[in-house]
């Protein structure tokens, strides 16, 4: 005879899963999923907690996939508002905003993480909210909206300490750090990147932070050291091997660019190019025409098309940090008309990045 298991006992175990998946403890989440998965064939008819467990099953596959999961938009929240409705409404938001995120929609994913904040009260949970609180950070980093991130990722990181996940930690340290040098607070941006490699034990974000590193380098122009660091960066096997190595070594490519390092830069730009393409990334491929355009075809027609994309993209930081290197290298050759052209381009990035609009829809 088949038993039927009350849905309190199945929530309870989604939520022991959802804590295990917060704390990226991968092979105890694969181990209560599946618990689940079981406990949900023989559960008792209940909507509510079918709709928190596809919205934890998503988040589960983010952890595991990163970006590959698929969301539904056909959730809907039409119970009577209780404790658990409001936050059944605050998982939809935020998975929802999570999953705009991982599309790189960071307009879009802000809008659902504002929607979600407003429920946050509902979240009883502190690991959840330090959670929450880093993400927001990172989607209005994303957006250029510096203030707003710094006070959401210096709170993550503070929750996330008291809680004693050091790595979470620090990536909040780490885009903090990468804020300062956008900012061209270059002293304080090296003391923070430098601050995180003293205390991390995880190659992963060594590599990131070294890459950020190089960034803060090449921001100063100078690209000896700039390259010192991307070069380190890539000698972390972890880091070498992922989307964020793909990115170390365009970085690579533009810094042996700007010393005239033709040879050896044209070597690194093949692969980074490669690598752009196979992580299918439209910020890269398009970092990686400008390159292409400005320092190997020497064809504006190829850089005016990656800033377009770049702009289309709102990715506005970018737009505006490559119009400016070609105002210099326009000025450079005496080609004043490039000059004020990319000088309005540089300007109007500058005025879009504090514009958080509705954007990406």
């Amino acid at each position: 005879m088949n038993s039927t298991l009350p849905s309190e006992e199945v929530g309870a175990k989604i939520v022991e899963w959802h804590s295990c998946i917060i704390a990226s403890s991968y092979k105890d989440a694969a181990l209560l999923k599946k618990e689940v998965e079981l406990m949900l064939e023989d559960m008792e008819e209940n909507d509510k907690l079918l709709a928190y467990y596809s919205l934890i099953e998503y988040r589960h596959q983010t952890m595991i996939n990163g970006n590959n999961g698929i969301l539904t938009n056909e959730i809907q929240f039409n119970f009577k508002e209780t404790s658990l409705d409001h936050y059944l409404k605050y998982l939809y938001y935020f998975v929802s905003g999570q999953y705009e995120f991982n599309k790189k929609r960071y307009r879009t994913a802000v809008k659902m993480f504002r929607k979600a904040e407003r429920l946050l009260e509902h979240v009883q949970d502190d690991a959840e909210e330090a959670e929450f609180l880093s993400y927001i950070g990172y989607a209005y980093y994303r957006i250029n909206q510096y203030l707003f991130s710094m006070s959401y990722l210096e709170q993550a990181e503070t929750a996330f300490r008291r809680l004693n996940f050091v790595k979470k930690a620090l990536n909040c340290k780490q885009v903090l750090g990468a804020i300062y040098s956008e900012l061209e607070n270059y002293d304080k941006a090296e003391l923070c990147l430098k601050e995180i490699l003293e205390e991390s034990t995880y190659p992963s974000i060594n590599g990131i932070t070294l890459r950020a590193l190089g960034l803060n380098m090449f921001a100063q122009s100078n690209y000896e050291s700039a390259v010192k660091y991307f070069k380190q960066s890539l000698e972390v096997k972890e880091h070498k091997k992922s989307y964020y190595g793909m990115a170390s070594l365009a970085d690579l490519s533009h810094s042996l660019f700007k010393l005239n390092d033709v040879a050896a830069a044209l070597e690194v730009f093949k692969k980074a190019k490669e690598g752009a393409l196979y992580h299918k990334d439209s910020e890269f491929i398009s970092r990686c025409k400008f390159i292409e355009g400005a320092y190997i075809k020497k064809d504006t027609s190829v850089i005016d098309e990656a800033i377009n994309e770049l702009n289309s993209e709102g990715l506005y930081y970018e737009v505006c940090e490559l119009a400016a290197e070609m105002v210099e290298i326009s000025e450079e050759k005496g080609d004043n008309e490039s000059a004020l052209k990319y000088s309005k381009l540089a300007y109007r990035g500058r005025v879009n990045q504090n514009l958080i609009g509705d954007g990406q829809e």
